[in-house]
């Protein structure tokens, strides 16, 4: 898999999860400013992004400024491609949440986006630490030793996901290019027809395998 696709994937993944997390911080009671966060959430259900992140600023300071306001911000910055005042949001967040794994996983989204993958191995196991068994935390590191052509690391991480995970094709995939990367292509061509047999259209299993040289 190339870098770009790899990037894909793991991107698709992590952005379910953070929209789904941060939209149920909302509160259930009504509070000032609350008009404008259920106009950014519906604008950003529509697929307008900059407005959403406009209806966010027109909150009350006490709101905007809350954990909630930055958390959100930094979600919506990332997703416009902002990745540098989207960092700047979710640091922000977690000096008002500093125990809260929420924002971590956050941040490394822009910081995997900006390839600064130092920074995003420092958070993922600061995650890890917090909570051992976290899936995106465990997913993130692996993609990052990836990065930094750790295949060995790399591949271990993978392969404690698929024993928990044994149908999570992000999962497999990143593991089989991995093995792939780390010279060990009958396992890796193994993992690819494990992928097609999960999936037979994964454009990326097809292409991998080919890759190894063993069909």
């Amino acid at each position: 898999m190339t870098k770009p696709r790899m990037y894909l994937w793991l991107v698709l993944v992590s952005s379910l999860w953070v929209s789904t997390a941060v939209a149920q911080i909302a509160p259930g009671a009504p509070q000032g400013g609350d008009e404008a966060l259920l106009q950014s959430y519906d604008f950003e259900s529509a697929g307008k992004l900059k407005e959403a992140l406009s209806a966010l600023e027109s909150m009350p300071p006490s709101r905007s400024n809350s954990y909630l306001g930055w958390a959100r911000r930094g979600w919506l910055q990332y997703r416009l491609g902002q990745h540098n005042e989207s960092l700047e949001s979710y640091r922000k967040a977690i000096a008002l949440a500093p125990h809260a794994i929420e924002p971590r996983l956050g941040i490394l989204l822009p910081q995997l986006a900006l390839h600064r993958f130092t920074d995003a191995e420092v958070v993922a196991k600061e995650v890890l630490r917090y909570d051992p068994q976290s899936y995106l935390a465990t997913l993130r590191l692996a993609f990052v030793y990836y990065n930094q052509h750790r295949y060995g690391d790399s591949v271990s991480l993978y392969q404690h996901l698929r024993d928990l995970y044994p149908s999570d094709t992000d999962v497999r995939s990143g593991l089989a290019w991995g093995l792939l990367k780390a010279g060990r292509t009958q396992d890796a061509a193994k993992e690819f027809r494990d992928l097609l047999a999960i999936n037979p259209r994964l454009t990326t299993a097809r292409d991998g395998l080919q890759l190894s040289g063993i069909h």
